[in-house]
Order: structure tokens, then sequence, then C-alpha cells
């Protein structure tokens, strides 16, 4: 059965990789071929015929689960304008002191799943499973694309969002009609609420609140960083793990008192009972979780050992392990975008082949065997999805899943339940030692924190040492008797000295992030790294520099910034500038606007230009008084062969003072478009004059303000010039050397489940 569910997997995974949701004619003809092996040898090769049919069977059914969520009801005609619509507000929303967030299922004018924010004061009554009508404004799915990022976009298709949008305000937005207070979740979210109120003063209220209904949007930021710094996120909210440990114990608690009445058992065995109660428990508590996708395939996962228990079949571990795989996926194929997914379902293997080892052992060094074996199994996943990790994270879990499992989540849920019963005493008592638990927690993952060598990142573009580190952990993992483990240590060396990929002396990588509306870039020589400005920061604290910004940082291991370039003052270009410096150490700020930014600034024009590592850096705006737009720091960057300039927000007074200036040593091969294509700049003397190859835009999808400009983008073509669009293209990587080489990544990264470009 493992084998079968395994290549079921595989198919569903094979579909999940490619580029677009309909088949192309090789994979029409790949799929025919399959089929016919399959018939001619059926009857001789019985094993692999099944095992292929299953491999087809999946790939079928991600495509046909795909097809029907990527077609939605909803005609062209309502994207991107006002429209009235009426539906039912699905799960809890969350609030902050911006906005508010909600699922909203829409039945009128068209059937969809809308992800909704709702700006401003909004209504205190905005409870699940009310219907309301509404002016919103939606628009396609759509989501910022770089390396190390979020990927938006996957989310919403995993999570089955057909379109996001924002409510209007409107004299019309009303409440239709209330739910019933007895659905689940206004159960739960009157349980949200009654913990916000009693529990107020204590610092862990938003952890407690995470195991009782799984919802995570009261814990604390600082809270999320800890848990993120030491791997123990998984702890922090309602997993497989928690909804696995309290169906065991329910399990074994009511076998044992089963057990104690001996005409009962001689009714129905211990186990079987057990069984029942056990199978009860894990539903109640995913369904007061709200029946979210993880809590789904934990209850399957549960579910399938109980029933085999209260059927009576004798299964193996791995049995039982394939029939749950093969359950969650049928229920829900799109399971292979979420990280969880993956976690559980491989960190339950390793424990299933852990259990089968040193049987022999004391059961304390058996479970430290199994934890250790989970902490270094995983570090190639960790590395795959999130390209950090904890050194550290071994002594943390085998602290923190304990106090987890056995004192935090048990008298959260049992507060509650203390609390409804109206036992304010013994709920307060219970909420307390929780919540206690959890502050002497969080002093020692604090601790294992701030070792220097706790946190380890890894480059995404390091693939071969990932691939190695694969094939040590397996090596690692195998029975000691097949004496290969040595293997592995010797494949971690290779890892450990294998020369980082560099760029080389006299070339430069210039990587345009896609902000949406705004500007950042990245530029890097052999020994140096300059960022030349910082994107947006939103009302609701949502920042590029949190966003984008430093993860891609992260993701390729920088951590120093030697130069940070803030053009001029406007929210797109220096919004992110805080994040980056609270994350990233910088050596010198040169900006047009040193007033606004109080830590080591000073004006470009003092730094008129440099050398690093053969590469020529020029400030060229210089020696005017220009404020605003205009002011906008302009560098260009220069190899012997090729050149490429940095504008900001220029208008065209700034274009022509820089014609008046340097004249023809302005020509480059790229431009970064000024002002992301505003009509306002690229004018024809400038682009005369640079005469550009390249031009590249960093703008946001279809945003407020039409950039690029048509007017703007006929110039270009009327000049021959090759334009890309960060809208379209998402990040660019810009490789100047004694070529030039473009890499947008959405064309490298492209998925059937991303948006296309107009």
């Amino acid at each position: 059965m493992i084998i079968f569910a395994l290549n079921f997997l595989f198919g569903i995974l094979v579909f999940s990789l490619k580029n677009t949701l309909a088949l192309s004619t090789l994979e029409i003809a790949l799929l025919v071929t399959l089929l016919l092996v399959v018939f001619t040898t059926f009857k001789r090769y019985k094993p692999f015929s099944i095992n292929l049919i299953f491999f087809i069977i999946g790939f079928t059914w991600m495509g046909v689960f795909s097809t029907l969520i990527l077609h939605p009801d909803i005609d062209e005609k309502f994207f991107n304008k006002p429209i009235s619509v009426v539906g039912t507000i699905h799960g809890l929303p969350e609030k902050s002191s911006q906005k508010s967030s909600f699922s909203f299922q829409v039945s009128e004018p068209f059937q969809a799943k809308l992800k909704l924010s709702w700006y401003g004061d909004t209504p205190n009554n905005l409870r699940s499973n009310d219907t309301w009508k509404l002016l919103v404004k939606i628009k396609h799915k759509n989501s910022y694309q770089n390396k190390g990022g979020f990927d938006y976009e996957k989310w919403l298709f995993y999570q089955q969002f057909d379109a996001t949008g924002y409510v209007r305000h409107s004299d019309n937005n009303k409440l239709i009609l209330k739910s019933s207070s007895l659905s689940i979740n206004s159960i739960r979210q009157n349980i949200r609420n009654t913990l916000s109120t009693h529990l107020a003063e204590l610092p862990f209220l938003g952890v407690i609140n995470a195991l009782v209904i799984g919802d995570r949007s009261l814990i604390n930021r600082d809270h999320w960083d800890l848990f993120k710094s030491t791997n123990t996120t998984h702890l922090s909210v309602i997993s497989g793990l928690h909804i696995g440990l309290i169906s065991g114990l329910i399990f074994v608690l009511s076998s044992f008192l089963w057990r104690r009445c001996i005409s009962c058992v001689s009714r129905l065995p211990a186990m079987v009972l057990g069984a029942y109660f056990g199978m009860l428990s894990a539903f109640l508590y995913a369904l007061i979780a709200g029946f979210s996708v993880p809590t789904q395939r934990a209850f399957i996962m549960a579910g399938v050992v109980f029933l085999s228990i209260i059927l009576r079949r004798q299964h193996s571990a791995w049995q039982l392990y394939g029939i749950a795989l093969i359950s969650v996926l049928f229920f829900n194929p799109l399971s292979v975008f979420s990280v969880g997914f993956w976690l559980s379902f491989y960190v339950v293997a390793v424990i299933i082949y852990g259990a089968g080892q040193h049987k022999d052992r004391h059961w304390f060094l058996r479970l430290l065997y199994i934890q250790l074996l989970i902490s270094l199994a995983t570090l190639p996943l960790i590395a795959w999805f999130f390209h950090s990790g904890s050194t550290l994270s071994p002594v943390a879990n085998l602290i923190a899943i304990p106090v987890f499992s056995f004192i935090t989540t048990p008298l959260s849920l049992l507060g509650v339940l203390f609390l409804y019963l109206d036992l304010e005493f013994l709920s307060g008592l219970s909420f307390s030692i929780a919540n206690q638990s959890l502050v002497y927690l969080s002093i020692l993952l604090q601790f294992l924190k701030e070792i220097d060598f706790n946190l380890w990142h890894h480059t995404q573009n390091s693939s071969i040492d990932l691939i190695l580190l694969i094939i040590a952990v397996l090596f690692t993992l195998l029975p000691g008797a097949l004496k290969l483990r040595k293997i592995s240590l010797l494949l971690i060396l290779i890892i450990w000295f294998h020369p980082i990929e560099k760029i080389k002396h006299g070339e430069v990588l210039v990587t345009i992030l896609d902000v949406g509306q705004g500007l950042s870039q990245v530029v890097r020589t052999k020994n140096h790294t300059l960022l030349f400005d910082t994107g947006a920061k939103y009302p609701s604290g949502f920042n590029m520099g949190d966003a984008v910004i430093n993860p891609y940082l992260d993701s390729q291991q920088i951590d120093l910034l030697d130069i940070i370039v803030i053009s001029h003052g406007d929210n797109d270009h220096i919004g992110g500038l805080t994040s980056i410096l609270k994350n990233n150490n910088s050596q010198k700020i040169l900006t047009s606007i040193p007033g606004k930014i109080p830590e080591m600034a000073s004006l470009c024009q003092s730094q008129p230009s440099w050398q690093w590592d053969g590469i020529t850096f020029q400030m060229l705006n210089l020696d005017h008084n220009f404020t605003g737009n205009n002011a906008s720091c302009v560098l260009k960057i220069s190899n012997q062969k090729h050149s490429i300039m940095l504008t900001g927000d220029i208008e065209k007074k700034a274009e022509l003072h820089l014609i008046d200036i340097w004249g023809d040593q302005l020509q480059s091969d790229i431009l970064i478009s000024p002002h992301h294509g505003s009509k306002t700049s690229s004018s024809e003397q400038f682009l005369t004059v640079v005469k550009p190859k390249w031009v590249v835009i960093s703008s946001g999808y279809k945003n407020r303000f039409n950039h690029p400009a048509k007017a703007v983008v006929t110039r270009y073509q009327e000049h021959k010039i090759k334009t890309l669009n960060t809208n379209c293209t998402g990040q660019i990587d810009i490789q100047i050397g004694s070529n030039i080489s473009f890499i947008p990544y959405r064309a490298a990264h492209k998925r059937y489940y991303q948006r296309t470009c107009p």
C-alpha cells in the first residue's frame, strides 16, 4: 500500500509542477503510452501495472481538481470596479487597528470565494456565517514574485480563493441575516472573544488561543519570531501532533476505564471502545479548530489508525501510513502545496522508522534517539522550504514538545472547558499554569536564539549542496548493519568545503525586486552589496522590507549592506528602510533627503564615485537645487563594456539637467525607467542621449497610476528599446559581465496556477 500511495503522490506532484493547466501534445502522448503499457503488462507484471495506474490516477485527479478551482463563475466585467455583492462570512474574521480581513462566500451576482479586507473603522459585528451586502472592489489573484519571498498566489490557490479585494465604504453595506449562535464558527468566535477578555493580561494569550481554536491571529509578533528562530512554530498552532496527542490520551484513558468493568469488556473490547472515543475526540478537536486543511489532514491520519482498530484489522504501521496518505490526497490533492503536508507525513515516516530501531534500549533513550533523528532528517526540508533553520532546534524541541504536549495544550483546553462550566477558579488556575509554562519555555528559547551559531541560512542558488545534504541524510538514516553511514560524513565535508559560486571580478549582478508599485534594487559585485531604495510601507504595517527585501537578502546569505541609497523621500522608495536597518548591518546611507534619515545618512553628492571589484559607480544628479522627485539620486554602474543607470523618480527637469552636465557620458545599455514609466519622465531628449537597448520598469500590477503610461511605452518602442516590467516578470536578475543576461523570475518559475501577463 505504501508504494501505491507514493505513486499516487508522485502523479499529483508531477502535475503540480506543470507550467500550464492544459495538456500538451507530448503529455497526451506520454499518458496514452502509459495506458498502453498498463494494458499490455497487467497480467505478467501486475504490481508494476497497478503502480502505473496509481500514478495516472494521481496525475489526472490533480488536473481535474485544479481545473474546477481555476475556473470560477466570475465574469471579467466584475473586476477592478465597485460592485455590490451578497454573501456569507466564512471562518474567523481577523481584526487589527487598521483593518479587518475575512473570507467571503459570494452568492450574488456570481458565486465565488473572495479574500476581502475592510480598512478603517470596521463594524464590530463581523461574525462568521453572517450574511452581508457589501460594496467591494475585486481583482485577480496576484503576488510579489521574488527569491525567498512568500508566494501569495500559490497560497490563494491552495486555499481555493477565486479573487481578492477590499470593501468600499458605503451606506449600503449592511448585515442581512445573522447566523445561528450554535454554528461551529460562531462558537469558535465566542471562544476567541471570551479568551481575549478573560486572558487579556496574560502575555501568551495568542498562543493559548491558537492551541484551543487554531486561530493564530492573536499571537504576538515577538513570540512568533522566537518560535520561528528555534524551529518550534509547529507547536504554537494546532497541528497533527496536538490532535494525535489529545485523541491518543482519550483513547488510553477511555480504554483504561472500560477495562475496569469486566462485563463491559466482554461485550466490547476496551481498545475498540477507546478507538471510538479517540476518533470522536480527534473530530471534535479538528472541528473546534475550524476543520482547516491541516486539521483535516491530522484527523484523517488519526482516523485511519482508529478505524483499523474498530474494524479489528491487522495492519502494519506502513500500511496505515499508505492508507492515510492516499486518503488525504484524495480529499484534497492541493495538500502538496502545503509545507505542513510534507513535514507531517515526513516526520511520521521518520517516527515509524525510528520506532523500529533500538528496541532493546530504555524508552527514554529511544525517545531521545527519535527526537534527534527527526531534527536531522528534517534539515533538507527546512532548507528547501524556509532557506534557514535553527542548529539548536533538537534541544529546543526536546524540551518544547513535552511542555506543549503535557502542560500547555491540555491545560488550555481544560481552561476553556472549566470557563464554560462557570468554574472560574479552576479555569483561571489552568490558564495561569499554561501561560507560565510558556513564560519559562520562552526564557530557554530566547537563550538558544541568541547563541551565535543557532541560525543558519541556505542560499537558494546552491542546489548542489541541497541535493548532497538530502543524500547525506538518507545515508545517515540507513540501518547501521549496512555500514554506509560513513558516506554521510564524507558528503557533509564536501558540502562544508564546497566553494560557493561568487560573482567574478569585473562583473555585477543587479536584481530589480518585485515590490509592486515601488522600487528596490540590489547591486552585488564580487565582495560588496548595495541596496538602492526599499519599496513602500503601508498603514497596516505591511512593508516591502519585511515582505520582500529581507527574505531575498536572507536567501542569498547577505547580512551586510556596504551602502544603502535612498533616492528620495517618497514612501514607495523609503518605506521599507526601518525594517532593513533592523535586520541588516549597513555601513553607509546615501540619499537626497538626509534629514529624514538620522542614522549615518549623507547626501548622494558626498560620494560622487567609487570602485568595487572592477566595477565603477558614479552619482550623476549633482549641483542642483531640485526637491522631490527631481532630487532623486541617480547612479550609473559600469564595467569595461556595459553600463546600467538607476534613476529613482527623476522627471523631465532632472533629465535635461543630467544632459547639460554629462552629455553623451549618460549613454547606458540598460535604463531603469524613471518614475516607473510615468508620462512626466523618459523624455525624448533623454532617451536620445542615453540610447538604452533595454528599459526595466518597476510598477505594480494594474496600479492606480496606470504606470507605465501608454505614451511612454510608445516612445520606447519608437526608439526600438526592449522593455521588461516587474509587474509581468516578477524579480529580474541582470548579470552584467562581458555580456548581458536577463533572468525574469516568473518565467523561470512559472506554474499553471499563477496569473499570466495581459
